[in-house]
């Protein structure tokens, strides 16, 4: 043993010759154990490649079988071959090359595979010796590929229904709102803040502004009508809905949301005639004008009589939880559109409660 391996202490002899056990080809088979990657060398002035059990493994093939550089190249999938067949020619004329293409293996399954190869010079400067790695990349293509169809169906929807996609950060900033700006001719920077409330209409205003600050406040669904000044100068009538994305925490990290076009309304609002219909005997039902007055402690004694939470009663109504929040606060400066009244009032109706409007006396609420 030479003498500066005996001036060594014994501890890091032994550490030396346990790392020495694990030789290049212990970390070559390590690494293509994950199934992903696999290694070859050649000679270029032959047809022959040498190719670990990775690649053998990636290509579908009895380690058995010989591979040659022919074979490698017909197992390009036939799309791809006119792009891709000319890897062992750019490698002889001492180009690397870094390709990713699709192969098609004996049994027929396809593979998506990303293959790097290198080039050794010999004496003469011309290229002798090839090697390369050749990569599985089939789970990141397929996952793409998932995305951009999910992607293609989300566009395919937005454009059969004619919605108006938004997004927001968490405090209500606005972020994705292309279609928005299509559909006012506002600019990315008029809709900053609240200024994409610009484009609806004075009277929605207020309402609308009320409903998403308590929507953000809340983490609460948001869900409101409003009238929008399109880039044609004409009002329309849209349904914005929107959710709060969150993250694990429960903390919000974006919202989503669309805006609908509401069939039946024209321009300011005015509800398009319908045709006419047979005559039938009216249905007993409240009249308008006890709608009209339906009052916020109303609301708030009918849920406790029926028992139903804010939730449950928006989910009947079809309503937001934020809708219910103004109609429930006696000090809200946003009054309630007559068909939300209408429809909250019928669906607490439904699970038992009658509301009085007796002369004389405030307005109450019983069991049915």
């Amino acid at each position: 043993m030479p003498t500066r391996t005996l001036m060594r202490p014994p501890e890091m002899v032994e550490a030396n010759l346990v790392a020495r056990a694990f030789s290049s080809r212990h970390f070559l088979k390590l690494v293509e154990d994950t199934g992903k990657v696999g290694f070859w060398s050649a000679d270029l002035r032959s047809e022959r490649l040498d190719a670990t059990p990775g690649l053998y493994r990636i290509l579908g093939l009895d380690p058995a079988l010989p591979v040659t550089f022919a074979f490698g190249l017909d197992m390009i999938h036939p799309e791809d071959r006119a792009e891709h067949g000319d890897q062992i020619a750019v490698l002889r004329s001492g180009q690397p090359i870094q390709r990713e293409f699709r192969i098609v293996r004996p049994d027929r399954t396809q593979r998506w595979v990303l293959h790097h190869a290198e080039v050794i010079l010999g004496p003469d400067g011309r290229p002798v010796q090839g090697m390369g790695v050749i990569f599985d990349v089939t789970s990141q293509h397929e996952t793409m590929n998932a995305l951009m169809q999910r992607h293609d169906r989300l566009n395919a929807l937005l454009t059969a229904t004619g919605a108006i996609l938004w997004g927001t950060q968490a405090n209500g900033e606005p972020t994705e709102m292309t279609q928005w700006m299509a559909l006012t001719g506002q600019s990315f920077a008029d809709i900053q803040g609240l200024g994409w409330t610009d484009a609806i209409h004075p009277e929605d205003r207020p309402r609308t502004h009320a409903a998403w600050m308590t929507a953000v406040e809340h983490m609460a669904a948001y869900n409101t009508e409003y009238r929008v000044l399109c880039k044609d100068g004409i009002y329309r009538w849209f349904n914005a809905r929107g959710v709060p994305v969150l993250n694990k925490d429960g903390s919000v990290r974006e919202w989503i949301g669309v805006c609908l076009s509401v069939p039946g309304r024209s321009r300011y609002g005015a509800v398009l005639a319908d045709p006419p219909r047979p005559t039938a005997p009216p249905a007993a039902a409240p009249s308008d004008a006890a709608e009209e007055v339906l009052i916020a402690s109303q609301i708030r004694a009918a849920r406790a009589i029926s028992g139903l939470s804010k939730d449950d009663l928006a989910q009947r109504a079809k309503v937001s939880v934020s809708t219910l929040n103004r109609l429930e606060d006696p000090g809200s400066a946003v009054r309630a559109r007559h068909d939300t009244l209408l429809t909250v009032r019928r669906a607490l109706e439904e699970a038992g409660v009658e509301f009085t409007f007796e002369p004389g006396r405030k307005p109450g609420v019983r069991e049915a």
